[in-house]
């Protein structure tokens, strides 16, 4: 039988509800939200007795938490755990040029622990948010010896987007407020659309690029290809938000390439545009950075191979040359080198074709690098697919450029597949090349001499030095925040978002995520600045440094969780999360490693279709099993919710949902706290952390204006709050309001009546939605 609560002292309950803050009340001025108003803080609802190691934990923005206003107090009120949502991640802390700050952390661990709650470490190891320059920075190849005899002064490209190609840029400033987009195309590269003047130039502005190293102090020229709907100018900045070097670069409704010149003032750049200013069109096709160098003229006899590449009109594979071997399977193992070289620095991305033109994946040896002089460069895996030639894209390079080849060789499965690869004779079947997307055809000649000015290039760091200058960050970074947070942080997420969701380890599960570099099929990735330590490190190392460095500096009782999404998924059967455990046993297989606990970040959704809904709700049960077994701490770590008319179909806003759908989600609430707490044993328990405080936002960048909250966007309780006291197993405690003997059966036979004193057609309180009502002349709630 349902519990209901009889209403005795209407007044005491009118004065008490007067003195709550917003958060502590239901959405105002409708009375089918009063019930909201008799519930204590959520935490009130833990039962220690059953579950002494549970934490109900808030993702929090750090910076209005540190203000101490609603955030601050919503949060101290209702949680016994706190994590930060941004401002522990790497990026937060750490900029561009390596020097960190964690001034805000401090203050955040600080004041959570003074108000009597946990702090839980959000995170340690991710591939998302990092300081990217700075860590490309310290892998970069060390600078070769400039010439003592040069005979000729060269430019050499340090940086170069084409925007026709890379169409992304970095940070924007607010395109609604300021009235204007940004958008690509192939022809035009980047179009800057501003509809209105604004007050200052700076309104409008974006980061065209970032990443761009430089030596402090230097000159470095920059080439921009541009014009405009009208004249006019783009105010830039070489530098980042703490200075750099400004230079205005005037345009034409012609294409001109402008030149301008920049000192630079730090190692580690992003290049700003702004045009605040202008009304109309500018259209940028590409930008290049480059230095002077000194150079020598080469003049070599040599047999080799050259193709030449015009500049391009459209796509990367305007020109191509393709290695022609043979037929060879999906998973055959490969070694492919060569001698190569270009005219200018460039690098060409590759593809698996069946006959020559005939595209089959972009899942082939990877980018091959060209420089001005020449490299062997050594390649070797396993194709991802079947085929019988290999696609060299000779236009990743918008410029015109040649390219050079010598001592050639594919060897699959340990047999050699390139015929003359030396060039000595004049056999030239297994190679054919395309200029300017013209015809397959085979190439002209192979040349006898070659003339050229070498300008030395940089030596590349080995895979030693790569990993010794990685664990040198890591450690600066982990000793760093740990001293910050002062011992007070007693759990991280030691590892984010590890799992790729797709691939085979070699032992059936998922692969790790890694660079589209490493890994041409591409990984899901939110936050910008993506670096993946695993591509330099390896997959076991660096899980297993970063996990050594967390409990050197970290506290000593300190627990480190593996934190990823998708681990109820349905259309695998859990399988990235059996792919997870498996990880971790062999991250812990060296005896030294050890993870204590998995985190599931859980945003879900209530699905409206009945077989979509039960599903998930089978693979939500399952996952809780196998991590019960896994004999790890287990942790909801991001759990947030919306609504969807189906599995993988249209999510609702919130401004669209009924007040029966508000209902169905807490009820969804309520199963998945409950289930939780039924299948994990108690000492497994670590509790379970709401993302979302409140409603997104429409204009949010996570799940913007869908219904994810506890509270409404005015930091009202929704149903969902009842979701998870139900949930917990609470039920209300007040003065005012006492049990109903369940034994007794409510007497309506005079009839029901709502709030405001309107009969009901109702003849029974089960037919009736939650809220309060009148029987009796009594205030009861349902």
């Amino acid at each position: 039988m349902k519990k209901f609560y009889l209403l005795m002292l209407a007044a005491g309950v009118s004065s008490m509800a007067s003195a709550q803050e917003h958060f502590e009340k239901g959405k105002p001025n409708n009375e089918a939200y009063r019930y909201l108003d008799q519930y204590k803080g959520l935490k009130e609802y833990i039962d220690y007795s059953k579950y002494p190691n549970f934490k109900l934990g808030i993702g929090t923005t750090v910076s209005e938490y540190n203000n101490k206003g609603t955030v601050y107090k919503l949060t101290n009120a209702n949680f016994t755990e706190t994590v930060a949502g941004n401002a522990m991640k790497m990026a937060s802390c750490v900029n561009g040029n390596g020097d960190m700050n964690f001034n805000t952390v401090t203050s955040y661990v600080n004041n959570a622990t003074a108000a009597g709650l946990n702090v839980y470490g959000h995170t340690l190891a991710w591939h998302s948010q990092q300081p990217n320059g700075w860590l490309r920075r310290l892998l970069a190849d060390k600078p070769a010896p400039e010439l003592t005899d040069g005979d000729v002064e060269v430019m050499s490209q340090i940086f170069a987007k084409d925007f026709r190609t890379q169409k992304n840029v970095g940070w924007t400033s607010d395109k609604s407020q300021y009235g204007y987009s940004l958008n690509f195309d192939n022809t035009n590269g980047l179009d800057i659309k501003t509809t209105k003047v604004c007050p200052n130039s700076w309104d409008v502005q974006f980061q065209a690029a970032t990443d761009i190293l430089t030596e402090v102090g230097k000159t470095y020229k920059m080439t921009m290809t541009v014009r405009g709907t009208k004249a006019g100018k783009l105010y830039s900045k070489l530098g980042d938000w703490s200075g750099g070097a400004n230079a205005n670069i005037p345009f034409t409704t012609e294409w001109q390439d402008v030149v301008v010149n920049y000192k630079a003032t730090m190692a580690s750049n992003f290049f700003l545009l702004q045009c605040g200013d202008f009304v109309g069109d500018i259209y940028i096709k590409n930008i290049k950075f480059e230095e002077k160098k000194m150079g020598k003229t080469i003049n070599e006899e040599r047999r080799h191979l050259k193709a030449h590449a015009t500049a391009k009109t459209q796509e990367v594979w305007d020109n191509q040359m393709w290695l022609v071997p043979g037929s060879f399977a999906s998973g055959a193992s490969y070694v492919f080198t060569a001698d190569v070289r270009a005219d200018k620095q460039a690098y060409a991305s590759t593809q698996i074709h069946s006959t020559p033109s005939t595209y089959v994946s972009s899942d082939a040896l990877g980018n091959i690098p060209f420089t001005t002089d020449w490299k062997t460069i050594t390649i070797s895996g396993k194709f991802s697919a079947a085929g019988q030639s290999i696609a060299l894209n000779l236009s990743e390079f918008a410029e015109e450029n040649n390219y050079y080849f010598d001592n050639v060789s594919l060897k699959i499965n340990g047999v050699e597949k390139i015929k003359n690869g030396d060039f000595e004779g004049t056999d030239l079947s297994s190679f054919v090349v395309k200029e300017n997307g013209g015809g397959v055809v085979a190439p002209s000649a192979i040349s006898e001499s070659l003339s050229y000015v070498y300008v030395p290039s940089t030596v590349p760091q080995t895979q030693q030095e790569r990993h010794d200058t990685l664990v040198y960050a890591m450690d600066k970074w982990i000793s760093g925040m740990m001293k910050a947070c002062g011992g007070k942080v007693k759990a991280w997420d030691l590892v984010n978002e590890a799992i790729s969701g797709g691939g085979n380890d070699g032992e059936g599960f998922y692969t790790l995520q890694h660079s589209e570099g490493y890994n041409p099929n591409g990984t899901w990735d939110v936050g910008g600045d993506a670096f993946y330590w695993q591509d330099y490190m390896g997959d076991l190392e660096y899980v297993r440094q970063a996990c050594r460095l967390a409990r050197k500096y970290g506290p000593e009782d300190v627990k480190l969780f593996i934190n990823d999404y998708n681990l109820e998924s349905t259309w695998d059967d859990n399988k990235k999360l059996k792919s997870l455990i498996n990880w971790i046993k062999k991250w812990e297989s060296d005896g030294v490693t050890k993870i204590d606990g998995i985190g599931t970040q859980m945003h879900i959704s209530y699905y409206l279709d009945k077989n979509s809904q039960e599903k998930q709700k089978q693979c939500i049960t399952k996952m809780f099993e196998l991590m019960a077994k896994s004999g790890k701490l287990v942790r909801v770590s991001e759990m947030d919710m919306g609504l969807c008319d189906r599995q993988f179909g249209t999510a609702k806003k919130t401004s669209e949902l009924t007040e029966e759908e508000h209902k169905l989600m807490a009820d969804y609430y309520e199963w998945i706290i409950k289930e939780y707490l039924r299948i994990i044993p108690a000492d497994q328990q670590w509790g379970i952390c709401q993302w979302c405080g409140t409603d997104a936002p429409t204009n949010s960048g996570w799940r913007g204006g869908e219904p994810v909250g506890i509270w409404d966007s005015n930091y009202y309780r929704k149903h969902a709050y009842a979701g998870f006291v139900r949930g917990l197993g609470g039920k209300v405690y007040s003065t005012d309001i006492k049990d109903i003997d369940n034994s007794k059966k409510i007497d309506t036979s005079k009839g029901i009546y709502n709030i405001n004193g309107v009969k009901t057609s109702a003849k029974s309180l089960d037919e009736l939605p939650s809220g309060l009502y009148i029987i009796n002349g009594k205030k009861v709630v349902k």
